[in-house]
């Protein structure tokens, strides 16, 4: 099928508007049923599978099976046609939006809204149980977020699909290819996608619903935590970790998670070893789920009142813990920050303590109340519209409640350095750092790692600015952002915990090789320098590939992108033995 907008498909009855993507197995179109004048998703097979004999019987069959599921979290399946012209083609349900890959890059979610996402997955995923159909490559990048009257709805791709591909023509497991990439699917192949495979598919076993719970439980790790329980890198590294290693808990790896140990109880029941261990389909997985909302939704009732007095004293100490060990490291910059706490009224501290006791304790319990101008800003700030958020704040802050001011003095420092108003943001900062800082909302760890990355060195102000914030979130997020997207928001990030000295070095290691990749000359040339001072020889061939990357050659000479200094630390590595 050509990719030409305006071009007449299926007998003239699809128009092609524009490729959409593809992979190892097909390529999607967006196109417009004429008849009823809709848009609809054209899914065409490659021709290399279609020829494959009984493919295409194969591919109408399961078509036809599909076509029987009608649920909301289910992208539906429309019609299915073969032809000489344009192949083996399934109509699918357009669903507009962006996929749960996309909006995972920021960071995780907050409990509230994972526990709602992931019980519409699951209750998708027992629509297709039902019909006896297993997904087999559950994944981000197979679920999309549209938005409908009701709000958010996460909606199931490409089920069912991968089973006709995963055997030969004899029926025998085939092995993924080598260097294939972990995180994509591969036609031909037993599996679905490594980082999200369970063991029976690494093992190339017998599959049940029991299959589809594992690969959501790996889904729902990373929704919660921001990473995924296995860190491989590689193909055979994920294969052998999902069949023989024990994951974390999430709440080990997010620190705020044990208000919802439910919750993580769920994930990691989902994450067992064996099949009968874990919950058999997704109808159990859905029942399960809808014991867990409450508790991510918790309004501030007279239970939740109780806790927050029974950490109001403990609150206060932290407070206390963190000033004297910023004393520690800086005596004057922790006298100005008690005479600033000195000249807090009780109303502020108050505030402060309150803030910080039902974020930490019910991280989910914001999203449960009805929207405010907190919540509002925020939500902007995630979707990266900061004067938008900016002029809010400023509206809303002069007539604020306290406890509300309390939150959104951070915001608007985060709303600063998205518009690039550093100086602005950091004459803030210094204005009111217990303020700020102690009750630092995501945007704002952010923008604070960011800042570190743009620092050339340790910034002292800087330092004394994170230590001010609770050290459970601040090294949760700031963990979470080193585990991310190479950026400024990772090397940041990266480079803080670096020096905070409490991370491993076999980690940092792991991190560091992974900003070899970095579009920044400046970040790889470092990034290369500390690698060689860790000594981990686990990231020679990182560092072997980036050195034998040809060098740009530019009129006023060669351009050294880290090659140098990859090189220098093989050597560095190499003589340690």
């Amino acid at each position: 099928m050509g990719v030409g907008a305006d071009r007449l498909v299926l007998g003239g009855r699809f128009k092609l508007i524009r490729h959409v993507g593809g992979g190892g197995m097909s390529e999607v179109f967006l196109a417009e049923q004429l008849s009823l004048k809709r848009l609809v998703a054209l899914k065409v097979l490659k021709r290399d599978l279609s020829a494959q004999p009984a493919m295409s019987e194969r591919f109408r069959r399961e078509a036809q099976l599909l076509s029987t599921v009608d649920h909301p979290s289910v992208v539906r399946v429309i019609d299915f046609e073969t032809s000489r012209a344009d192949g083996t083609v399934l109509v699918l349900e357009f669903a507009e939006g962006e996929t749960l890959e996309q909006a995972l890059r920021p960071g995780p979610f907050e409990p509230a809204r994972a526990v709602r996402v992931l019980l519409q997955l699951a209750e998708g995923l027992a629509a297709i149980h039902d019909k006896g159909i297993i997904h087999r490559d559950i994944k981000p990048h197979n679920v999309v977020l549209s938005q409908n009257a009701r709000g958010e709805q996460a909606r199931l791709l490409d089920f069912g699909i991968a089973r006709l591909l995963e055997l030969s023509d004899d029926g025998a497991p085939v092995p993924p290819p080598p260097g294939a990439d972990p995180f994509l699917s591969q036609p031909g192949q037993a599996l679905g996608t490594p980082a999200y495979v369970s063991p029976e598919q690494a093992m190339a076993a017998p599959m049940t619903p029991a299959t589809d719970v594992y690969s959501f439980g790996v889904l729902a790790f990373r929704v919660l935590t921001g990473r995924l329980p296995f860190e491989g890198p590689g193909t055979r590294d994920f294969l052998e970790q999902h069949v023989g290693a024990r994951p974390p808990t999430p709440e080990s790896v997010a620190p705020h998670l044990v208000v919802v140990s439910e919750l993580c109880r769920l994930v990691m029941r989902c994450l067992e070893k064996k099949p009968e261990d874990r919950l058999p389909t997704g109808h159990e997985l859905a029942d399960a789920l809808r014991g867990c909302l409450p508790a991510s939704q918790i309004p501030l009732t007279t239970q939740t009142r109780r806790m927050l007095n029974a950490v109001t004293t403990q609150t206060l100490s932290a407070v206390q813990g963190s000033v004297e060990s910023l004393g520690q490291r800086s005596r004057e910059g922790a006298q100005t920050v008690r005479r600033m706490a000195r000249r807090l009224d009780g109303e502020t501290k108050r505030a402060l303590v309150i803030t910080a006791a039902v974020t930490a304790l019910v991280p989910g319990a914001w999203v449960a109340w009805p929207s405010q101008p907190v919540d509002q800003a925020q939500a902007l700030l995630t979707r990266g519209r900061p004067a938008e958020a900016l002029t809010l704040v400023d509206a809303t802050l002069p007539t604020a409640a306290r406890s509300d001011a309390v939150r959104l003095w951070p915001l608007k420092a985060a709303a600063l350095h998205q518009l690039g108003r550093t100086s602005d943001e950091k004459a803030l900062i210094r204005s009111m750092p217990y303020q700020v800082l102690f009750v630092a909302p995501v945007p704002l760890l952010e923008a604070l790692a960011e800042d570190a990355a743009a620092a050339a060195e340790a910034d002292p102000e800087l330092e004394d600015w994170l230590t001010l914030i609770p050290s459970r979130d601040r090294d949760a997020a700031f963990a979470t952002f080193a585990r991310g997207p190479l950026g400024p928001r990772q090397w940041g990030a990266l480079r803080w915990l670096d020096r905070s000295g409490h991370v491993p070095a076999a980690e940092l290691a792991a991190r560091y090789a992974q900003s070899l990749r970095s579009t920044s000359c400046d970040v790889r040339r470092k990034a290369a320098q500390r690698l060689g001072e860790l000594g981990e020889r686990s990231v020679i061939d990182a560092l072997r590939e980036l050195s034998e990357t040809p060098k740009d050659q530019r009129p006023e000479g060669t351009l050294n992108c880290g090659q140098d200094e990859a090189a220098e630390a093989i050597r560095m590595i190499k003589k340690r033995g």
